[in-house]
């Protein structure tokens, strides 16, 4: 796996809407509801839930199952999320917003917490080629 700089190089700043600050990667996750399956890629992180990069339709208050992994670590996460926004497919293809959806998570461990916080205060923001 290879490693870039983000494009703006900052960290991304927690909101008055989240619980948890966000740090920008790109890391493929498997996504599922209760009538398919898909792959998207996580585009940042927290500990509280991720935004998942993807043209998939999904609607606010729908549950889904994500399963994904961190870089440098072994321990997959395979956790229920709600579906808390919605971005649809930018309409003028002018691709300034990724279309995706942004999750919380129902639960995480007090180990998995741990280990997300650990990953985002030790990790610069970065993108991994997949």
């Amino acid at each position: 796996m290879s490693k870039t700089s983000t494009v703006t190089g900052k960290t991304q700043q927690a909101d008055d809407r989240r619980d948890a600050s966000r740090r920008m990667f790109d890391v493929q996750v498997g996504v599922a509801t209760d009538h398919r399956l898909f792959v998207g890629l996580v585009h940042n992180i927290s500990a509280g839930g991720l935004f998942i990069a993807s043209d998939a339709t999904v609607r606010k208050g729908d549950k889904v199952e994500v399963r994904f992994s961190i870089p440098g670590s072994s321990h997959i996460f395979d956790k229920q999320a709600t579906v808390c926004w919605t971005r649809p497919v930018d309409p003028d293809g002018s691709h300034r917003t990724r279309a995706g959806f942004g999750v919380r998570f129902e639960s995480l461990s007090d180990e998995e917490t741990k280990l997300l916080n650990a990953f985002l205060q030790v990790h610069d923001p970065i993108f991994f080629d997949l």
